[in-house]
């Protein structure tokens, strides 16, 4: 079926005028629409570039638990004589798991922005030991047969627990486990600030602080 057009052509030239506006419609349509998409892509991968000391808090908030260092580990107990006194067995082992997290306290670490130079200075404080844990589910008890037997009751588990994390940390290496902390600690924020630094938005420096 042919469009009906007039003898002067005017049908056509209107429909040709419409297609045309049409089309410019969409086009303006589209350029907006491509630079808001460009715009949010860039917001979401890009830092905020006015740094200011509170969007710097908030930042290290988020990432507090990226920054913990965690030990898990087991551990075998000997005891002989009733060295506990809540079993009634003179001779036995106990069998735990347990984790020892360390971390630093992000919400207390000195912010610095230079805005002239462009720079932010982060210095954190010492690590520390946050937790020591161990698994109530873990808990194993041997006799001297090596056959396994339950605690006798709630309070006999309890006991058992206290026991446990105690001499986790006696043995623990504190040293090495608050080391590890420091340097999590200090490689995840400069992951977090790299891409400002290579959109040459600011230079980030990161200082940790030795634990006592």
């Amino acid at each position: 079926m042919r469009a009906r057009v007039d003898k002067d052509g005017s049908s056509f030239k209107m429909s040709l005028k419409a297609t045309i506006i049409l089309a410019v419609v969409v086009a303006v349509i589209f350029m907006f629409a491509g630079g808001w998409i460009r715009g949010a892509i860039t917001k979401f991968f890009n830092p905020q570039q006015e740094l200011t000391n509170e969007v710097v808090v908030k930042q290290l908030e988020k990432i507090q638990d990226l920054t913990t260092a965690k030990e898990t580990d087991y551990g075998f107990e000997k005891y002989e004589d009733g060295g506990i006194a809540f079993l009634n067995k003179k001779q036995f082992t106990m069998f735990y798991t347990y984790e020892v997290r360390a971390g630093v306290d992000l919400a207390k670490a000195q912010i610095k922005i230079d805005k002239d130079s462009k720079t932010v200075s982060i210095t954190l404080p010492a690590p520390k030991i946050r937790s020591v844990a161990v698994n109530p589910d873990s808990l194993r008890f041997f006799d001297k047969s090596d056959s396994i037997f339950n605690a006798a009751d709630v309070e006999d588990t309890k006991a058992a627990m206290e026991d446990a994390k105690k001499k986790t940390e006696a043995r623990l290496d504190r040293t090495q486990l608050l080391k590890i902390a420091n340097k999590q600690a200090k490689d995840v924020i400069e992951r977090l600030y790299e891409p400002t630094a290579e959109a040459g938005m600011y230079t980030v420096t990161v200082t940790t602080t030795n634990p006592k």
